[in-house]
Order: structure tokens, then C-alpha cells, then sequence
């Protein structure tokens, strides 16, 4: 009877392992494959059960900031509290682990989208805002493609305000506009697709960059490097429609 006694034990332990084992349940791994298969809502529930259970969970945190930033740059999409949220996810990744470039990086681009519904001085604070944690990205992760993308597309933005309009802004405003750099666009756009060739962002951003100086031979092959490019965000087929407008404008000069 004591053996047999035994035998249940084992056997009862033995299930406990294999239940608890095959209800373990990774939400972050979930949530990420939903991502990438763009199907955002879902990703947005498997990252929202996760952080339930695990609310301090560093890559949860900042992977739920990239969710609700990519979420709110979807066409016909937009809202603005989807990049408020953003922040807060990304104030908190950043709270959780300030060694890591992610939550700088996606904190950046939740305050990027939040300065179209601002005033134009807000826009102006939120730039340097914005220049202050992609170089702090950068800093902790030189392979931070994302940053760099980000950055080069400040620049392209500063580069094209003219000596007039930062003039009156500064009278207006009382804030000094940022400088912009052209070049500085191109070395940054280049050095996110040296890291990651294949985002769809990186070659349309430096396109619109040599598009903007003119250079249109070097912006249609750039346009042309992206349409090779796998959709990777839902925004893509919004920056392909564009690209397809651009490639028109450069083929009918």
C-alpha cells in the first residue's frame, strides 16, 4: 500500500510538471510574431497580457511603445493617443533599463508624431527633444538602425527650413530652430541601411533627402532600392504609394 502510495505521488507530480510546462504561455513571443505578421491588434493583446503579469518587464514595455507607434502611423489610422501611450511605454522601458537604446529610440518617435498635433514652437521644442534621445540611442547602441532613420529624417526636415522662416521663428517664438544638414541626412540614412538593408523607411527617407536637393537620379534609385524591400510595417504600403507619386514626378521632368 506504501508503494502504491508512492507511485500516485509520482504520478501526480509527474502531471503538475507536464500541465504547468505546457501552459506556460509566452506572450512577448506571441505578440512579436503577430508584429511581423502585421496584425497589429493582436500583437497590441499578447504584449497587454504579458505586461499583466509581468508589468515590469523591459522588453514588453518598449516592444508595446513600437506597437502603439507603428498602430498610430497606419493611414486612415492616426490618433493621437495611440503615441501619448506610446510615451508612457517608452518613459517606463527607459525607467526599467536606461542602458538599453530601444525605449530612447521609440520615446523619440512617439514625441515625433505628437508635435502634428502641436503648436509650431511645441514642434520646435520636441525636435531637440528628439535629437537629444536618438544621440543617447546611438550612444548605448551604435547599431541602433532605427535611430539613425529617425535622425536623418530631422535633419532632412531642419535642412529644409529656410534662412527667413528661422529667423521669424526665433523673433516669434523665442526658441532657436535647429540647424539641419542635408549631408548629415545622407550619412545618417546610409549608415541605417549599412546596418539593416531591407526597411522599407531607411531607402524611401534618403529618397526623399536626395529628392529634395535635387539629385534626382540618386533619389530614383533609391525609390527603386525600397519597392525591392519586403513590407515590414503596415505604414509601407502607404510609403509605396508615395514612392510610386515620386518615381512618377522624376520620370516626367
Amino acid at each position: 500500500m506504501r508503494k502504491l502510495f508512492q507511485s500516485f505521488i509520482i504520478i501526480f507530480f509527474l502531471f503538475k510538471c507536464l500541465f504547468s510546462q505546457s501552459f506556460h504561455i509566452n506572450y512577448e513571443e506571441l505578440g512579436d510574431n503577430c508584429f511581423y505578421n502585421l496584425d497589429y491588434e493582436k500583437s497590441f493583446e499578447m504584449y497587454e497580457k504579458g505586461l499583466k503579469n509581468n508589468p515590469d518587464d523591459y522588453n514588453l514595455n518598449w516592444k508595446m511603445a513600437r506597437l502603439l507607434v507603428n498602430l498610430g502611423e497606419v493611414p486612415g489610422n492616426e490618433k493621437k493617443n495611440y503615441f501619448s501611450e506610446a510615451e508612457k511605454y517608452a518613459n517606463k522601458s527607459i525607467k526599467l533599463n536606461p542602458n538599453r537604446s530601444e525605449g530612447y529610440t521609440f520615446k523619440s518617435a512617439a514625441i515625433g508624431n505628437l508635435a502634428f498635433y502641436s503648436g509650431n514652437k511645441e514642434k520646435i521644442i520636441a525636435a531637440n527633444t528628439m535629437i537629444m534621445l536618438l544621440k543617447k540611442a546611438i550612444q548605448i547602441n551604435p547599431k541602433d538602425h532605427i535611430a539613425y532613420s529617425i535622425l536623418g529624417s530631422i535633419e532632412r526636415m531642419l535642412a529644409g527650413i529656410s534662412w527667413f522662416e528661422r529667423t521669424i521663428g526665433k523673433i516669434i517664438y523665442s526658441i532657436s530652430i535647429p540647424e539641419g544638414s542635408y549631408n548629415d541626412a545622407i550619412k545618417y540614412f546610409l549608415k541605417a541601411i549599412e546596418i539593416d538593408n531591407k526597411l522599407i523607411r531607411h531607402h524611401y527617407e534618403l529618397g526623399l533627402t536626395y529628392f529634395d536637393m535635387k539629385e534626382y537620379q540618386k533619389a530614383k534609385n533609391e525609390f527603386e532600392k525600397a519597392l525591392k524591400c519586403p513590407i515590414q510595417l503596415k505604414a509601407d504600403y502607404r510609403r509605396l504609394e508615395l514612392i510610386k507619386e515620386k518615381l512618377n514626378i522624376i520620370s516626367n521632368r
